[in-house]
């Protein structure tokens, strides 16, 4: 099972198998994290059951001790990292992976934590929730695209629910093949410096697909902006070499397509977008965060 593979699979499987964490069920700090792998398992087939037992039992966990992901949770209470291991091999096998496959997409997923890309966050915000969260996550988008309005919701009602844990930031990569997709980045970018991006934000989403200068012009008079002000933006392109460094940028931190997250430079591989699946690999940013790597609390 390649990368792309999973994360097909895994976004098909949202809605049908995901178990959403609800906001009041979590703390502050997500520090009962055990909790999210409780009824990991449930759905599963007795076969599929065995699969990702017979994998806990054979690789180790990441949280530093020296024992398998099976004898973490027997034996180390306190350990947060085991069940949320186990929760993330239980999603793959939940949706489709096989015995190798499992293996190399948990391994995959945790090899990830090391390949932080640099990315700059400096003229690209306000963020949507606390400016102190210590965990961001910058969200490259395009306007025009349909998984990008798909993920839209999820995204940003998951930060919205963990203030002060996380923040998110918007990043324009425009897919040159999308009609009009450059013409809704400068849009945005405009919005961005008259200090109106998430309104413009939320109204093209609101209004996908291409657009005349007309249109945005009007969209931009309904966010309280001035239109000829965008209408000279867009004439003269001003904004284009900011979103063309963003593309930049983003082809080198290694992405071909849009929505793609990076939680704090580190790419989300497997592209679960699920409420569930964001909560637990927030948790182990949180954790890598606290101790500079992977270790028992």
């Amino acid at each position: 099972m390649t990368l792309r593979r999973a994360a097909a699979l895994l976004a098909a499987a949202w809605a049908a198998l995901a178990v959403p964490a609800r906001a009041g069920d979590l703390a502050p700090a997500a520090a009962d994290a055990a909790a999210p792998a409780a009824g990991a398992l449930e759905g599963l087939t007795a076969e599929q059951r065995e699969l990702v037992a017979e994998w806990a039992r054979t690789t180790f966990c990441y949280c530093g001790c020296p024992h398998t992901v099976a004898q973490c949770q027997k034996e180390h209470h306190g350990c947060r990292h085991a069940a949320r291991m186990q929760a993330l091999a239980a999603r793959l096998v939940r949706a489709g992976a096989k015995k190798d496959e499992l293996a190399r997409l948990v391994g995959t997923y945790y090899a990830s934590f090391d390949k932080r890309a640099k990315i700059s966050t400096a003229g690209f915000g306000p963020p949507r929730g606390s400016p102190e969260a210590p965990v961001t996550i910058v969200e490259y988008s395009d306007f025009t695209c349909p998984y990008c309005q798909l993920v839209r919701p999820v995204l940003e009602s998951f930060v919205d629910a963990r203030p002060g844990r996380v923040k998110l930031v918007f990043k324009p990569f425009p897919i040159e093949s999308h009609p009009g997709a450059l013409e809704l980045a400068q849009a945005g970018e405009w919005a961005r410096d008259q200090k109106l991006f998430w309104p413009m934000h939320d109204a093209l989403f609101a209004s996908p697909g291409s657009h005349s200068v007309d249109e945005l012009a009007l969209i931009a008079k309904e966010v309280g902006g001035d239109p000829e002000s965008l209408r000279d933006a867009l004439g003269d392109g001003r904004w284009v070499p900011k979103i063309r460094a963003s593309q930049a940028e983003a082809r080198e931190a290694g992405i071909k397509g849009t929505p793609s997250l990076f939680l704090n430079g580190r790419p989300l591989v497997l592209m679960d977008y699920s409420e569930e699946g964001l909560e637990l690999t927030l948790q182990d940013e949180e954790e890598w965060a606290k101790h500079g790597g992977w270790q028992r609390d």
